[in-house]
C-alpha cells in the first residue's frame, strides 16, 4: 500500500509459489491489448531470477513494469508496479499495426489517457523506490507535530468577494455561452463560434485547478472543447465515423501539445475544422435512403461498393438508389466514394510516415500507380509533392 501510495501505479505482490496474494488496480488493461489481466506481471515475474535486484519490463505495446524481489522470514516475495509509458504512444499505429476496430481504437485512447507518462528520471525514482521496499517494511516514522502559535499574531480575516449568488450566476453564463457555442458549431458559424469562445473565457476558464500548470490546465480545457465539437457535429446529423476520425486526430495533437501557444492555436483551428464538416457533411437535408448511404460509404470508403447489396439493404432497386443520389449529392456513387478516399489520402500523407504503396492499400486501391494517377488528376500534384508542400508540374 505504501507503494501505491507513492508511485499511484498499479501494484502487485506475489508469493514465491506465483501466487497472487495482494494487488491494487488504477488501471484495468484491456483484453483486446497485450498484457491484459495479470499476464505481464507473472512475465515479468517469470524472468525475476535474482532477490535484491530490480527488473525493468517492456510488453509489445510499450506498457512498462518494474519488478523486484526480497527474502523475508525465510520466504521469497515479489512486488510489481506498472504499467507505465516512457512515451506518449502513437496510437493511430498502434490501431493500425493491431488491426483494431474502431470501438478498440477508442478505449486505447481512454485507456492510454488514464496511464502515466513517467520521464527516464521519474522512472528512475520509482525503481529506487521499490528497491528501498524491505527498509520500508521495517520502519514505521511517527512524525513530531508541531502546531504554530498564532496567540500571538493577528488574525486577518481573508474578505470573501465571491459570494454564492455570484458564483451561481456564474455557472448561469457558462451554461449559457456553452449552449450558443453548440449552437453556432451545428449552424456551421465558426464566426460565430470563435467569438463566444474568444470573449467569454470565463465559459473555459478553470485556473483554479491547475493554478500552477499552465499546459495541463490548457490540455484539459481543449479536451472539454473536442467533446462539445464532437457534440455539436453530431447534432447536426454528421456521419458518426467522419466526426470520430476528426476527434481521434485532435486528441491526439492535444496529448502532444508541449507549447502553450500550441495549445491557443489548436483550439481555433479545432473550432474551424469542426464547423467545415457541418458544412460539408451534415446529412440532415437529405432523404432517409441518401443519408443511410452516405454513411454506408463513409464508413467504408476502402471498400468497393456493391450496388445490388446496398439496394437490397434499403429495400429499393439499384438504379432507383443511384439515381436518387445522383440527384440530391450531384454525384454519382463511386464520385463520392473518390471523394473520401482523397480526403483521407490528403490527412494520410501530412499525419503519417506512410509509402504511396502503403497508403494507397489503406484506402483501398489494390494498384498504387492507379492511385497516384487519380491523386494527381485530383490535386494537380503527385502524393509525394503534395507530402513535401510542392507545387504541381
Amino acid at each position: 500500500m505504501k507503494i501505491q501510495h507513492i508511485t499511484n501505479l498499479n501494484t502487485y505482490v506475489i508469493n514465491q509459489n506465483r501466487e497472487l496474494i495482494y494487488h491494487h488496480e488504477m488501471i484495468t488493461i484491456p483484453a483486446f491489448m497485450l498484457g491484459s489481466g495479470e499476464s505481464d506481471v507473472l512475465s515479468l515475474y517469470d524472468n525475476m531470477k535474482q532477490t535484491g535486484q530490480l527488473y525493468s519490463y517492456m510488453n509489445e505495446w510499450d506498457l512498462h513494469y518494474f519488478g523486484y524481489s526480497f527474502n523475508k522470514k525465510e520466504e521469497a516475495w515479489t512486488i510489481i508496479i506498472g504499467p507505465y509509458f516512457d512515451k506518449t504512444p502513437n496510437l493511430n499505429s498502434l490501431s493500425r499495426n493491431y488491426h483494431l476496430t474502431n470501438t478498440q481504437s477508442e478505449d486505447l485512447r481512454l485507456i492510454s489517457d488514464k496511464i502515466y507518462v513517467l520521464t527516464a528520471e521519474q522512472a528512475s525514482s520509482y525503481g529506487s523506490v521499490l528497491q528501498q521496499f524491505t527498509s520500508m517494511l521495517e520502519q514505521e516514522l511517527t512524525p513530531i507535530v508541531i502546531v504554530s502559535d498564532r496567540s500571538s499574531t493577528p488574525v486577518h480575516k481573508k474578505e470573501d468577494h465571491f459570494n454564492v449568488d455570484e458564483e451561481g450566476e456564474l455557472v448561469k453564463l457558462r451554461y449559457k455561452t456553452e449552449k450558443d457555442f453548440m449552437n453556432a458549431v451545428e449552424r456551421g458559424d465558426k464566426k460565430e463560434a470563435l467569438e463566444l469562445i474568444n470573449s467569454k473565457n470565463m465559459l473555459f476558464s478553470f485556473s483554479e485547478r491547475f493554478p500552477n500548470q499552465p499546459l495541463r490546465r490548457l490540455k484539459n480545457v481543449a479536451i472539454i472543447l473536442n467533446t462539445l465539437l464532437r457534440t455539436s457535429a453530431r447534432n447536426s446529423d454528421v456521419p458518426a465515423i467522419m466526426i470520430h476520425r476528426i476527434s481521434e486526430k485532435f486528441a491526439y495533437e492535444i496529448e502532444n501539445a508541449n507549447q502553450v501557444e500550441t495549445l491557443h492555436q489548436l483550439e481555433d483551428r479545432m473550432i474551424e475544422e469542426y464547423c467545415d464538416v457541418v458544412i460539408s457533411n451534415s446529412l440532415s437535408n437529405y432523404t432517409y435512403m441518401t443519408q443511410r448511404v452516405m454513411e454506408y460509404i463513409i464508413s467504408f470508403y476502402n471498400k468497393q461498393i456493391n450496388k445490388e447489396e446496398l439496394a437490397a439493404m434499403l429495400s429499393t432497386h439499384p438504379s432507383h438508389l443511384s439515381r436518387k443520389f445522383k440527384e440530391e449529392t450531384n454525384m454519382t456513387l463511386t464520385a463520392f466514394q473518390q471523394m473520401l478516399r482523397m480526403n483521407q489520402a490528403k490527412h494520410l500523407l501530412k499525419a503519417e510516415n506512410l509509402s504511396v504503396e502503403e497508403l494507397a492499400f489503406m484506402i483501398g486501391y489494390d494498384d498504387p500507380s492507379y492511385f497516384a494517377r487519380v491523386f494527381k488528376k485530383e490535386t494537380g500534384r503527385t502524393p509525394s509533392q503534395y507530402r513535401d508542400g510542392e507545387d504541381g508540374n
